[in-house]
This record gives structure tokens, C-alpha cells and sequence, in this order.
């Protein structure tokens, strides 16, 4: 976690994509201004989505209805640009309804095209304060709802606060349920700790310490051990969560072979192995047993394979083991540590298979389209 390179309004960009159809932040960050959307909001979280590498059969009133199934859609347009695919750009009512739409709508396939969903947003370009001989604050357990703007208010009694960030899921933006704090002076950042440390802030009691830096780490901020300690994996769930999602597994290992490896963590009371995908899930008696498993284990070797540990999601009737990633399809999850999905787009999953029936009525309703339902399209778009 490189705590110095977070940008505010980057997002994860990693430079411009020029691939077919991908988001080009220089050119359609205009493009949907030129639209008439208001890509800047009082919070600094969007919720303006850009959908590219579309078919150019498609119509705003299906995009409309297609997101809509997500949550309520304010404004809606596809651009038809000559020498190349049309694109869209869907304005919802809040940037949690367009961040569960990026994480479900994100890579389905529609009408035989992979959708290239992305925020509509310009990169950052806002130099930061150089915080790197600045006193840093780990704050644990934080709200869903508390902001960078909440968390320094709350802290800015204690002192001249020089920075504030809430760690959010580069794709989601969601909050990760952490965040970090920093003071000029030593005794500010101290007695910070050591009065915030369990009052309510939001809907939860924080939890605040020293913030773990790297040795060595120069520039303008402050750089953080790229393994996160134990307090900020266990600040990534829900306090009831004791469930460890474990990817990577050899086919040669057998359930026993996961519980003596496990087991010195703390006391197992259920593993659930999917032995053909390779993963499964290990439901430790406490969280900090699974916290600290993943801790240990993730990216280690296991029987000549590296592991990727999560947290598991559990809802009442166990264990989620599947989501569909195009329409009609479910494979296996692969997400990586640090990216589990909430339960904002567990619901979303839930609603793939309306989109889908959706989409044939859509087309059905279409002259052009009948001799292509006829001919018998399968759940992704394919003839049969």
C-alpha cells in the first residue's frame, strides 16, 4: 500500500488506455463535458460513468434501462463518434449506485463485446504536501460513510492536521474501512491516538495507532509497507466475518493438507475445498485468528503454488463460492487480496440474470433483431 501515491481524482489510472473502445481520460473527459454532465462533485467522489466498446445497435433508452436495474439513472447518453465504436456515459443519483454499477457491469459481455466500464473523471493533477517527516495515524474501523473530509474534522482538535485519506477500493471506490491521519508534531499525533483510540466516529468505535512506515521511504508523502499489518486486514470486514477466502490451492492438496496448515492460527471450525478451481474457504472461531492468517499466508507457497488469501463473504446460507462475470456465466472468484467484493455487489450479481432477460426482450421488440432471437442466441450473445 503506497500511502504517498494515492492521487485525489486519479482512480487507479495507470496512464491512457488506447485499446478499442477503453477510457481515455484526456478525450472523453471532454467529450462528456462537451455532453452537458457535471463531472465535479462537492465530495470529490464521481458518479458519472463512462461505458465504452459498445455495439452500434444500442440505444440510450436500453442503456438507461440496463443501469437502471442498479439503481436510479439521472442522465444518459451514447455518442456516436465517426472511425469509431459508440460509447455512453450514465450519470446516477449517487456515487455508490455508479460504483456498484462499475464493479457489476465492468468486462460483460454485451451483444458478443466486452463493455469497457470506467469512471468518468480527469486525472488528478494536484501536487501534495510532502508529509514524509510528518507523524502518521492508523485508523482502523471506520464507517462505510465516513469521508477524508469527516476524518480530519475529527482529528483536528488535536492539532494542525496535514493530511487525512480514507483507503478506498481502487475499482468500487468504496471505503476499505480504514484510513490514515497525519500531524506535523509528534505529541499531536500522540495524544490523538491516545484519545481517539475507541470513540465513536460515524456508527463505529475507531480503532487508532502508529501507522507502519517503510524504512527508507522519500518524496513527497509517506510510503507504507506494501504487507499490511494485522489491525488493517482486519479493518477490511466486518467484525463478524471470521471467514478466509484461499486461492491458488494445488490440485494435489488434499482438505487435511489445508487444516495443518491453517490450524497453527487459531481454532478452525469449518473448510469448505473446491477442489477442480483450486480455492476454498477456511471459517476461523475469531476474526483475528483469520486476520492473522491472512496476514501470514497471503503470496506465500503452498505445496510449490503461491497462495492469495481474502476475506470469504458469508451470508446466511453459508459460504458464496460463485458470481457471474458475463451474462449468464458464473466462474469461480479470483479476486486478489485487498479486493473482495461488498455486499452493495452481491446484490448487484443477484440482478444479472434480469439484466440478461431484459436485454433479449429489449431486442425481441425489434424488427432487426427477430431473425437474430430466432436463430437461437445463447446467454452471452453466441448462436447456438
Amino acid at each position: 500500500m503506497a500511502y504517498a501515491n494515492y492521487g485525489y481524482g486519479s482512480y487507479g489510472y495507470g496512464g491512457e488506455d488506447f485499446s478499442a473502445g477503453a477510457y481515455n481520460p484526456r478525450y472523453h473527459y471532454a467529450a462528456a463535458q462537451n455532453a452537458g454532465f457535471d463531472l465535479k462533485t462537492d465530495d470529490g467522489l464521481p458518479r458519472t460513468i463512462y461505458v465504452g466498446n459498445l455495439d452500434v445497435s444500442v440505444t440510450e433508452d436500453f442503456i438507461t434501462t440496463l443501469f437502471g436495474q442498479i439503481g436510479p439513472v439521472t442522465k444518459t447518453k451514447v455518442i456516436f463518434d465517426s472511425g469509431s465504436e459508440p460509447y455512453a456515459f450514465v450519470e446516477f443519483v449517487d456515487h455508490y449506485t455508479a460504483a456498484q454499477a462499475l464493479q457489476s457491469m465492468n468486462r460483460r459481455l454485451l451483444l458478443d463485446k466486452e463493455m469497457k466500464v470506467n469512471w468518468a473523471i480527469q486525472p488528478g493533477t494536484q501536487q501534495k504536501i510532502d508529509t514524509s517527516k510528518h507523524f502518521h495515524i492508523f485508523v482502523g474501523d471506520l464507517s462505510p460513510e465516513i469521508d477524508n473530509k469527516t476524518l480530519k474534522d475529527a482529528f483536528v482538535p488535536f492539532g494542525d492536521v496535514s493530511d487525512s485519506k480514507v483507503i478506498r477500493d481502487p475499482t468500487t471506490l468504496m471505503s476499505k474501512g480504514y484510513g490514515f491521519v497525519s500531524f506535523p508534531k509528534r505529541e499531536e499525533a500522540e495524544r490523538a491516538i491516545e484519545q481517539m483510540n475507541g470513540q465513536w466516529l460515524g456508527r463505529r468505535t475507531i480503532r487508532t495507532n502508529w501507522a507502519t512506515r517503510k524504512p527508507g521511504a522519500m518524496g513527497g508523502g509517506v510510503e507504507y509497507s506494501s504487507k499490511p499489518t494485522v489491525d488493517e486486514i482486519m479493518a477490511q470486514t466486518s467484525p463478524e466475518n471470521t471467514s478466509v477466502y484461499v486461492g491458488g490451492v494445488p490440485p494435489g492438496a488434499t482438505e487435511e493438507d489445508i487444516r495443518s496448515t491453517f490450524r497453527r492460527f487459531g481454532n478452525i471450525v469449518d473448510i469448505r475445498y473446491f477442489k477442480p478451481q483450486g480455492y476454498a474457504f477456511v471459517k476461523y472461531e475469531t476474526k483475528l485468528a483469520a486476520g492473522k492468517a491472512i496476514h501470514e499466508m497471503n503470496s506465500n507457497e503452498f505445496m510449490g503454488q503461491t497462495l492469495r488469501l481474502n476475506w470469504g463473504k458469508v451470508d446466511g446460507g453459508g459460504t458464496k463460492t460463485t458470481e457471474p462475470t458475463s451474462f449468464g456465466t458464473n466462474t469461480a472468484p479470483t479476486s486478489m487480496f485487498n479486493s473482495s467484493s461488498t455486499a452493495s455487489s452481491q446484490a448487484a450479481s443477484a440482478q444479472m440474470q434480469q439484466y440478461w432477460q431484459y436485454y433479449q426482450q429489449y431486442y425481441q421488440q425489434n424488427p432487426l433483431w427477430n431473425g437474430y432471437w430466432q436463430g437461437g442466441a445463447t446467454g452471452n450473445g453466441q448462436q447456438k
